[in-house]
């Protein structure tokens, strides 16, 4: 299962490479040669000039050449936001190829675009929306405002940043607004027949340094390899589930093999010892093993990666893999190769362990049948559990040091020695388990159960490798929906505390009908209640931006605490106080003087980072503006938690054409909810694989159990134990066995789940840190693990059941 998961990934990212490959030698077309502008070039923005096209299209051996017209403007974020946003400008493309148009129509005149679907999400824009540009992120002022009339998913051909870029597409009128130069950034240049492609460079080049010396001439190859390279391969979960089940499996696969193999090794201890008494040698006891396990490892491996194929044939026939398209498809003898070699690997370092434990079999065995001193074995586990218990501390010390730097490699690294050193003192602690189990269980009242314990605590080390591999995927599982449910509850703070407004109508002129607005606004469904917020430029000083103003709200918290969902952002405001953000550069109690048009104010700087911007209060504000009507902000709060993005489309449609700018949150929200629901599936078939090479290892272990002691089921059912009772005993043996790793495993899971988060997520303040234990998901998990180990005694107590005593007895 290992090796066909291993496999699956690196068909997955062969795959991916392959696409990539494809769409980078897309982006250049048929062209043999690339020409890039200087973009240092002042003189010509960037671009390369009129004479440099004509120079290079008359050059020795050019047949063609294709401009590629490329630019770069700001979306502005109005009326209280702190930031714009760049973007790319492109030409109106063709539809067709890998373009396509998915909603709404192309532009065809000044004052419209289109947007790329990356564009469109991280803007929350849409088909009507209208979206203010700027020409450079320190320009006062907005220098155009368009219509979004359609959204464009490009392809490859007419892009060289790929699809995950944010894009504007434009007309030339348009364009000229924006200030985007007609002249190209990229010229793809195809020669002639028979002309090689070093003579096509060394004429390109003698032509385009006349104009523009600057300018850089590569060969279409060398283009293709490099944007290749400067691509991201597929991001998709369904891909990080692969990358996060292998691994896991590996290890619990690695575990399995390492107790079958043991168990084997044991049951063959007078068989082994026997060898050595006619003259075997350690080696040769040692390569056996090792043949065995050689042989194991290469017939799985070779099984796995064939089942490998076919599952990544189904994943990508099924459209799993976000971002991967069918037609990339590949399966290359290296990721086959590589699958069986890692498989075999694992196979071979779970059996080292065994073999020289075999190697230490003595030829006495073969006479007495006794394997080791017990005494010998005693002082043997004690070193082991004080060995465990020291490298536990070590784990522990690391991980709240993590906690403590907030270095979530670290957390990892201090969770692997943790879970090492509960494996090494495990055998301790299975016999400290079934002492305590016998306790409470009433010891000979329940004989049944009384027997199991003993059993298992009779040889810890093979309970203990038993309940390994359950411990480790238990643990897996726990750490991933502990960390899950914990950050869905921090998120929730830190969702609000970003975005604190559902919905936020910006842009509203002084002379506006507010009252008529706002009533029209809260007519839409699901609009729970609105409040009217001031917005103003003023001067600022000392000077923290380019033209020394900003633009702040006048915040009444009582009024807008209806609202809003959080008041970071808004906390330590009165009316000596300008809260601001990390953006404008200004320091926490810097004195500040704010001027507008009636007056001006002295106000000391609070840094906060909310969703509101510069905010000041209502008293302050009658300040700086006196009676004058300014531009005011319409927040909106929706009804639920915020997630609800039908209201945001209706609003947007009902004000659609009159300028106003509308913003919302419903799509963050409503994208990680999915995400961390999509999470929370592939945390279950994690735990469902896992399990499953889990339960395969418990039967083998279990089977072999029965065949070690059949004499003593024989004497059992001599004594007038009946069948039925024979076959609860191997039951409750495996559910003990599979409950004592559940709870070990929940217990480090819940631990290591909490710490990653506190570590990847906490703050100085921990303000919107919320850790959070899913009991209702770990006890579900530890219920899984009670039934793999039922599932896997079924079989071999049936067997059990059915031993005949006399012959039982019979055997030697």
């Amino acid at each position: 299962m290992s090796a066909a998961l291993i496999v699956v990934s690196l068909i997955i990212s062969d795959s991916s490479t392959a696409q990539m490959t494809a769409a980078a030698r897309a982006s250049v077309g048929d062209a043999d040669v690339v020409v890039i502008a200087d973009s240092h070039d002042d003189a010509t923005d960037g671009t390369l000039p009129e004479q440099a096209v004509q120079a290079v299209a008359a050059a020795e051996g050019v047949a063609s050449v294709r401009p590629y017209i490329e630019g770069s403007t700001w979306i502005d974020h109005p009326s209280g936001s702190a930031y714009v946003s760049h973007v790319f400008v492109l030409e109106v493309p063709e539809i067709g190829g890998g373009t396509r148009l998915t909603a709404g129509r192309l532009p065809e005149k000044e004052g419209e675009v289109a947007l790329s679907p990356a564009a469109a999400q991280v803007q929350d824009l849409e088909v009507g929306s209208t979206v203010s540009f700027k020409k450079a992120a320190t320009d006062t002022g907005i220098s155009s405002t368009a219509t979004v009339v359609g959204i464009i998913e490009p392809g490859a051909e007419i892009t060289r940043y790929g699809a995950a870029s944010e894009y504007v597409f434009a007309t030339a009128e348009e364009r000229a607004v924006l200030g985007v130069p007609d002249t190209p950034v990229v010229l793809y240049v195809t020669g002639s027949s028979g002309t090689s492609t070093d003579a096509l460079m060394n004429s390109v080049e003698q032509a385009v340094q006349t104009s523009q010396p600057g300018a850089s001439v590569y060969t279409a190859s060398d283009i293709a390899v490099m944007r290749t390279s400067e691509q991201s391969a597929v991001d998709s979960l369904t891909m990080t589930l692969f990358q996060l089940l292998g691994p896991v499996c590996a290890v619990v696969a690695g575990i399995v093999i390492a107790t079958t193999f043991s168990t084997m090794v044991a049951r063959q201890a007078r068989q082994t010892g026997l060898l050595r008494c006619i003259g075997a040698t350690r080696r040769q006891v040692l390569g056996s093993v090792l043949r065995t396990g050689l042989i194991t490892g290469l017939v799985g491996s070779v099984l796995g990666a064939g089942l490998g194929v076919g599952l990544a044939a189904l994943v990508s026939r099924a459209g799993l893999i976000e971002g991967l398209e069918r037609q990339y498809f590949t399966v290359s003898w290296r990721s086959l190769l590589l699958g069986v070699l890692l498989g075999t690997a694992v196979t071979l370092v779970a059996v080292l362990r065994p073999a020289r434990r075999a190697t230490r079999v003595s030829p006495l065995v073969a006479l007495t049948g006794q394997v080791a001193d017990e005494r010998s074995l005693s002082r043997r586990r004690m070193i082991s559990a004080i060995v465990g218990l020291v490298v536990v501390v070590i784990g522990l010390v690391i991980i709240g040091l993590s906690i403590q730097m907030r270095v979530i490699e670290y957390t990892a690294v201090g969770a692997v020695i943790l879970v090492l050193g509960v494996l090494v003192g495990l055998p301790l602690l299975v016999i400290g388990a079934c002492r305590v189990t016998e306790r409470l269980a009433g010891g000979s009242r329940r004989p049944v159960l009384q027997l199991a314990t003993r059993n298992l605590a009779r040889n810890p080390g093979r309970s203990a490798a038993t309940t390994a591999s359950l411990l480790v995927s238990v643990a897996v599982a726990s750490t991933l929906v502990t960390g899950i449910v914990s950050v869905r509850a921090s998120m929730d703070g830190y969702i609000s505390s970003g975005s604190p407004i559902d919905i936020r109508v910006s842009a509203i002129p002084a002379d506006a009908d507010t009252s008529v607005l706002t009533a029209r606004v809260e007519n839409v469904d699901d609009v729970e209640r609105t409040v009217l917020v001031p917005t103003f430029d003023v001067g600022i000083s000392p000077e923290t931006t380019a033209d020394n103003k900003i633009t702040v709200s006048a915040v009444d918290v009582a009024e807008v605490a209806p609202v809003i969902r959080s008041h970071t952002g808004l906390e330590g405001l009165d009316d000596n106080t300008l809260i601001v953000g990390g953006i404008y550069d200004l320091p926490e109690g810097t004195p500040v003087t704010l001027t507008g048009p009636a007056g001006s104010a002295e106000l000391t700087v609070h840094v906060e980072e909310g969703g509101f911007g510069p905010v000041i209060t209502p008293v302050v504000a009658k300040k700086l503006v006196g009676d004058n009507s300014t531009m005011t902000s319409l927040w909106v709060r929706t009804v639920g938690d915020g997630s609800n993005a039908e209201a945001g489309s209706q609003v947007r449609q009902l004000l659609q054409g009159e300028g106003y700018y509308i913003t919302t949150s419903a799509a963050g929200r409503t994208t990680f909810t999915e995400y961390l629901n999509w999470i929370m599936a592939v945390i279950a078939v994690v735990l469902a694989f896992t399990l499953l090479i889990a339960l395969s290892g418990m039967a083998n272990t279990t089977d072999v159990s029965v065949l070690e002691r059949v004499r003593e089921i024989g004497v059992l059912r001599a004594t007038g134990v009946q069948r039925r009772q024979v076959g609860g005993l191997f039951i409750t043996e495996a559910v003990l066995t599979s409950l004592l790793g559940g709870v070990i495993g929940v217990v480090l899971g819940a631990v290591l789940g909490l710490a990653g988060v506190a570590s990847a997520m906490g703050t100085d303040t921990g303000s919107d840190l919320v850790l959070r234990v899913p009991w209702l998901w770990l006890v579900a998990i530890l219920f899984a693990a009670a039934a793999v180990g039922v599932l896997a005694a079924l079989r071999p107590s049936i067997r059990a059941a059915s031993v005949v005593p006399v012959t039982a007895i019979a055997q030697d």
